[in-house]
């Protein structure tokens, strides 16, 4: 069991490692942080099973936030106090039993205790360890609530080094939780191999894009499922003084080039042996892809994301963050420079 041995980064800041090389796949070493809550069990439901089908080593991971007290200027935090230490010592505890119980599974497993802000530190420990795979849950707040508590997850999907898969509560599920014995909890990982069938893949025709693309046709691959491949084409917004203005023309220039692209997509991933289909829509992209993802049963959803951070995230957003907050199954979230090798 280890506690931090480096300083965590800069909040609001991701180093870049010194060689850009993507990770294996399959993911050798997958990183599930721990609340002990029943989402976080879910989280380590499907990573068991990732593991079991691609033979990794899970990386059990608890953060907590050190404890802060009210001042006149607000909060300071606690340097140290009995409180924290039985705190601390009440994590470890669990973290131990925890790996003990996955670890009975037959799955190889090791656990780290981490202390400050939880997004960071996961980000910090997936860099450490040389994460292939991040697996977590989320609330899937959204409106007021989720503007007022924000999300660890989406925080985790911005600053991490590697795809980050996202599950949470209330979705379809692509690992059914197994059944438990008589008068017991539910075991930690089934039996039974993964069933993937159906994936969605959003397009953009952009470089992060291309990266969802390679991960998911590995996915496909591996699980012999269908590819669904969606582009969505967001018309552009007119000021009402504006609002005679004829678009057609843009409007069917556009279509068309989308149209070709999308085609050429299809064409090389049936090229590769996949079974693939493409969609072209109109409207929002993130609305798009999640009506598409409930009305065709989609199991997974593989999204690209520039990984945007800061001001450049306060302005432009992120279309993948958006999917996971509002998807009805498990988002899998990948950047340019996560491609899996051939």
């Amino acid at each position: 069991m280890a506690m931090n041995p480096t300083p965590p980064p800069t909040p609001g800041e991701t180093a870049a490692p010194p060689s850009a090389t993507p990770p294996p796949f399959p993911p050798q070493i997958i990183l599930v942080p721990l609340d002990f809550s029943a989402r976080a069990r879910k989280a380590l439901r499907y990573a068991g099973a990732f593991a079991r089908q691609f033979g990794s080593r899970l990386q059990l991971l608890h953060v907590t936030e050190p404890l802060a007290y009210p001042t006149d200027l607000g909060y300071a935090p606690v340097v140290s106090g009995e409180l924290e230490t039985e705190l601390q010592e009440g994590s470890r505890e669990r973290l131990v039993a925890t790996v003990e119980d996955v670890r009975r599974t037959g799955i190889p497993v090791e656990g780290c205790l981490r202390v400050g802000r939880p997004h960071t530190e996961i980000a910090a420990a997936a860099w450490e360890l040389k994460a292939d795979l991040v697996v977590v849950t989320t609330h899937g707040f959204t409106g007021l609530k989720h503007v007022l508590l924000g999300s660890v997850a989406e925080r985790v999907v911005r600053h991490a080094p590697c795809p980050v898969l996202v599950v949470r509560e209330q979705q379809r599920e692509f690992v059914p939780p197994p059944e438990p014995a008589a008068g017991a909890e539910a075991p930690l990982a089934a039996e039974e191999p993964l069933r993937l069938e159906r994936l969605l893949v959003p397009v953009d025709f952009s470089a992060p894009a291309g990266a969802a693309l390679g991960y998911a046709g590995h996915l496909a691959r591996q699980f012999q499922a269908r590819l669904l491949l969606v582009h969505v084409t967001e018309l552009p917004y007119l000021d009402a003084h504006l609002a005679d203005v004829d678009t057609r023309a843009f409007e069917e220039s556009t279509r068309l080039s989308s149209t070709e692209q999308l085609d050429r997509l299809v064409a090389a991933q049936r090229e590769a042996g996949l079974t693939v289909e493409g969609r072209l829509l109109t409207g929002a992209a993130w609305q798009e892809t999640v009506r598409v993802a409930q009305e065709d049963q989609t199991q997974l959803i593989v999204a690209g994301t520039h990984g945007y951070t800061g001001l450049k995230h306060a302005l432009l957003g992120s279309t993948a963050e958006r999917i996971v907050r509002h998807a009805p199954c498990p988002v899998l979230v990948v950047r340019a420079r996560h491609a899996p090798e051939p």
